[in-house]
């Protein structure tokens, strides 16, 4: 089986969450592939219409007020019908909102602020840089073998993430976006990045 998400923390910042996660997948010895690759779970709960994810966005817009640009994309691929609102634990400070086709079996989720649920390395996972709005980001596919198998993007983007004067904030000059997908190819990914534009409030 595929390992699941699990919940990670930028504390040490985006280069050591690339290396730590790199180094989740064993030595130069060949392990053998997983049985099986299948999609990573969508949670249950309301979802709208394509169509209707301006409101989403507002949504994000009015809570995430420690995330400067809020940035939405403008590209969405194809057989993308619905989106919802994830759950954050800090919503002023981060967001996440997903878009799936109608059987639920291909997604995309745009996250910024510190968490994620990234896929765990497996045996046959490829990671590489990739650049993306005059950047470089951190790719990293599941299974080589399925180019469309879960996979996740990470980056920083130029803004303001938190406050200044709160200790218990952070206060930053960048912010760390993440993409993920099922379903879709890197080029999508990139297509995805390559689109964002702030949300007008």
């Amino acid at each position: 089986m595929k390992p699941r998400a699990r919940l990670f923390l930028l504390a040490a910042g985006l280069g050591a969450a690339a290396l730590l996660l790199a180094s989740c997948g064993g030595g130069g010895t060949a392990a053998p592939g997983p049985t099986a690759v299948t999609p990573t779970p969508l949670p249950a709960g309301e979802w709208i219409s394509l169509a209707e994810a301006d409101t989403l966005w507002q949504q994000i817009a009015a809570s995430a007020t420690l995330v400067k640009p809020i940035l939405r994309p403008a590209y969405v691929p194809s057989g993308l019908t619905e989106a919802r609102l994830l759950d954050t634990e800090k919503p002023s400070l981060q967001f996440a909102i997903i878009y799936a086709d109608a059987d639920h079996a291909k997604w995309l989720t745009v996250a910024a602020g510190n968490t994620i649920k990234p896929t765990l390395p497996g045996p046959r996972t490829q990671q590489e840089q990739v650049v993306i709005r005059n950047t470089y980001a951190t790719y990293q596919l599941y299974d080589a073998e399925d180019p469309k198998s879960d996979s996740w993007m990470v980056w920083q983007e130029p803004g303001q993430w938190g406050a200044p004067g709160d200790p218990n904030l952070p206060n930053l000059n960048h912010i760390p976006y993440w993409i993920s997908s099922y379903g879709l190819t890197r080029d999508d990914l990139i297509q995805v990045a390559d689109s964002l534009q702030p949300v007008e409030e």
